[in-house]
């Protein structure tokens, strides 16, 4: 089972979390550029996460039938992979921020952005180890 579309997605995060740190070096119109990038790869790469992780759970542990990301959430969590109730909010956010574009949305989301960051890693991390072990897939 192939990772890398899920590891470009993370690390396309991460390269936008370090331009995020240093946001007030910026001018006004490329902060809110960077807010909105930040957003958009927070996003994609949540949607990124919950699929790959589907299609490990399918092509990998057997698991069959139609799983939505709150099916691949909890499934998930069962197995040990992931803490399903910081995954349920991280899922909300995007569901909020892809809905709501208020300014107290888009805020609350990026606080919590670093969490994901390193949450969103360690599921990589996980799921590449347990693919390695079941001979690559």
């Amino acid at each position: 089972m192939d990772t890398k579309h899920f590891e470009d997605a993370v690390a396309r995060l991460g390269e936008m979390l370090e331009v995020y740190g240093r946001i007030d070096t910026l001018p006004p119109l490329l902060q809110d550029a960077v807010k909105e990038s930040l957003l958009q790869r927070f996003e994609y790469t949540q949607e990124m996460a919950w699929k790959t992780a589907k299609r490990y759970l399918t092509e990998v542990e057997g698991y069959a039938g139609d799983m939505g990301p709150r099916t691949v959430i909890r499934v998930c969590g069962e197995l040990g992979i992931l803490d399903p109730e910081e995954w349920f909010l991280y899922l909300d956010a995007r569901h909020d921020t892809s809905h709501d574009y208020s300014e107290s949305k888009a805020k609350a989301v990026l606080d919590a952005v670093m969490d994901f960051y390193q949450e969103v890693h360690r599921l990589l991390e996980i799921l590449q180890f347990r693919i390695k072990k079941n001979g690559g897939m």
